[in-house]
């Protein structure tokens, strides 16, 4: 089973995204695996993560999380990448500002982890008390900490 520690190491975090579109903020995440290994087609990548970007809105916290993703071979095993917005980018899907941008790229062998670590996600940002810890993170090696704590207690 694949664990968000091994699929999200310290460079793949920015927790002071400045894009301020969601073009922008997309590009921006997404730009943090670029150079990844497992990166076989980096413009398949890109066009992949902007053509579905779903977001869902955490009401009782006010704020979203975004997660532009793709299913296919332009990465040979799963990479994910996150970017923090203090302010958060407003997406027209959303009417809640996304403080979270999740860009994950799996191959279509690797669906049904996917289908957890989004899963995951959703579970972890539900909490206010996790979303409070992770919004608080000083350092990328912090925010993959929390993640991952809250993780095996799911």
């Amino acid at each position: 089973m694949i664990t968000l520690a091994d699929i999200l190491p310290a460079a793949h975090v920015s927790l002071e995204l400045a894009a301020i579109t969601p073009a922008a903020v997309i590009d921006e995440v997404a730009a943090l695996v670029k150079s990844d290994v497992a990166v076989v087609d980096w413009s398949a990548l890109l066009t992949g993560v902007h053509a579905s970007a779903p977001c869902l809105p955490e009401t009782e916290g006010g704020f979203a999380i975004c997660i532009p993703h793709t299913r296919g071979e332009c990465v040979s095993t799963m990479v994910m990448s996150v970017g923090r917005s203090t302010a958060g980018v407003i997406f027209s899907s959303v009417e809640l500002p996304v403080r979270y941008i999740f860009c994950i790229a799996v191959p279509r062998a690797l669906a049904a982890d996917y289908l957890r670590i989004v899963g995951l996600l959703a579970r972890v940002f539900k909490d206010p008390a996790a979303e409070r810890e992770l919004r608080a993170a000083e350092t990328p090696a912090d925010f993959i900490a929390l993640l991952s704590r809250r993780e095996a207690k799911l």
